[in-house]
């Protein structure tokens, strides 16, 4: 064997044990985490990190805005579905735990935070009642930690230089979901770093985990020499070769839009056949089509370019698919969905929301996901602003002013 066929083959073995060993690394961090791993990689992105395994835990340290940031996922009964940590320059404590729990253990002093929402549901107790009330005396706190506290299920506290959130369970749409709290963390991390004192307090670094790197090298190593080694040994293919690589495609799904759309076997556009009796009552009464394709202005380039499909599977699962300047804006599975509809958005500042408004304004239009029609209050919307999705709950779908054709 030639010698530089041999220093090629090498680094190709040595490729292919990369690859094996990333790919083990990768089942073994996402075992049993299976259904939110899109989620957990799109929140690992935007740390600029990748995620790891910690026993029977999914953890992503980096950055969020500069700030030290833990996201951390669990099945334990012992352990919150949901754990958000972001270091911060705070020398206060507070705590925020659901009415429903009995806890004084943290705290001194009960005091009120000044928003009803937040009051009517939640304790908030702290040994520093000074600073908190100079906190929350602007809305911004306030709405930030509305965000944050958005169900019963939730507790925040600041202690020990760290914004804690936890969720009992892992929350639906999670990417999404991650994403709104942690913009709501740095805002109020914000306001902490603006209180009298701020600037001496060390925020403390991250701890250093362990490098992927040789990984990564021999990866990249075995596919530049697998690359040399076709180009030194060309070979045709034969005609048709190509046949079993073309793109499933559903019937309905626009071309540009489903190459760029994952795992679209078995799924199909929803048709008439597909809305519920309740669901094409709903659109009668609205004068609205039964589609499972609705075109939009999500990214507010001034034109209904943009697409949001429901599509329904062999099995009756209900999928929601939005794209925004030919990119998946959001892709998600839902055990049940009625009806999709394009909100303008001009109409948007008319909703009355369950709980926050959304943080952010929209772009363009935004999207209405009905996941009952029966159920008033069963029902989402998904905005854009800038390159993330938001999502919020509106208090009465049917209050709501839908575009008709």
């Amino acid at each position: 064997m030639q010698p530089l066929a041999l220093i090629l083959n090498i680094a190709i073995i040595v490729g292919i044990v990369g690859i094996v060993v990333y790919w083990v690394r990768r089942f073994a961090v996402f075992l049993g985490y299976k259904a939110i791993q899109p989620d957990v990689l799109q929140i690992a992105e935007l740390l600029k990190t990748q995620p790891v395994r910690e026993r029977s835990d999914v953890v992503i340290t980096g950055h969020y805005g500069g700030r030290p940031t833990i996201v951390r996922f669990s099945h334990r009964v012992d352990t919150p579905g949901l754990d958000i940590q972001m270091r911060v320059p705070a020398a206060v404590n507070f705590f925020l735990v659901p009415k429903t729990i009995t806890s004084e253990s943290e705290g001194r002093t009960l005091i009120r935070t000044g928003s009803v929402a937040l009051d009517r549901r939640f304790n908030s107790r702290t040994d520093h009642p000074t600073e908190i009330r100079m906190l929350t005396a602007g809305t911004t706190a306030n709405a930030s930690l509305e965000q944050l506290c958005c169900s019963s299920q939730t507790g925040l506290s600041i202690k020990d230089r760290t914004i804690e959130l936890s969720e009992l369970t892992i929350p639906p749409f999670t990417a999404n979901h991650v994403f709104d709290h942690l913009q709501s963390m740095l805002t109020l991390a914000s306001g902490l770093a603006e209180m009298p004192g701020a600037d001496l307090i060390k925020v403390e670094p991250l701890p250093p985990r362990g490098s992927s790197w040789p990984v990564r090298i021999a990866l990249a190593g075995g596919l530049v020499c697998l690359v040399a080694l076709l180009f030194a040994q060309p070979y045709s293919h034969p005609e048709g070769a190509n046949a079993s690589a073309s793109l499933v495609r559903p019937s309905g799904i626009a071309p540009a839009d489903a190459s760029r759309m994952q795992q679209l076997q078995g799924w199909h556009v929803a048709g008439t056949d597909d809305f519920s009796v309740s669901a094409l009552r709903f659109l009668r009464e609205r004068r609205l089509e039964p589609s499972g394709h609705i075109m939009a202005d999500f990214s507010g380039r001034g034109a209904a370019i943009d697409s949001a499909y429901f599509l329904v599977d062999a099995t009756g699962r209900k999928r929601v698919s939005m794209m925004a300047k030919g990119m998946v804006a959001y892709d998600a599975i839902f055990p049940q969905i009625d009806v999709l509809a394009r909100i303008s958005r001009n109409a948007l500042a008319k909703i009355q929301w369950m709980s926050a408004a959304p943080q952010f304004p929209s772009d363009g239009d935004a999207l209405l996901v009905v996941q009952n029609a029966n159920d008033p209050t069963a029902s989402v919307v998904l905005l854009r602003h800038g390159t993330q999705t938001f999502s919020a709950h509106p208090a009465d779908f049917n209050k709501i002013d839908l575009v008709t054709p």
